[in-house]
């Protein structure tokens, strides 16, 4: 596995339990939580690694949408 996956991975698995009280004892909050830091680690990557290549309206725009695809919030 991926270094930096395996670092999402045990971010998820740190959740904050205050905030997700009613986490299930198969993980699926840990799922859930896992599959948002991949997606915003991915919008992370693009907007850092390619600002260069990309118009920043665009880029900016592009970021906003993947994020609300994937029903992540900021």
């Amino acid at each position: 596995m991926n270094k930096r996956i395996r670092e999402l991975h045990d971010l998820a698995c740190k959740l904050d339990w205050e905030q997700y009280p009613n986490a299930d004892p198969d993980g699926e909050r840990i799922q859930q939580k896992f599959a948002e830091l991949i997606v915003k680690e991915c919008v992370r990557h693009f907007n850092e690694d390619y600002q260069r290549d990309f118009d920043t309206l665009w880029r900016e725009d592009l970021s906003k949408s993947i994020k609300q695809h994937f029903g992540i919030e900021e």
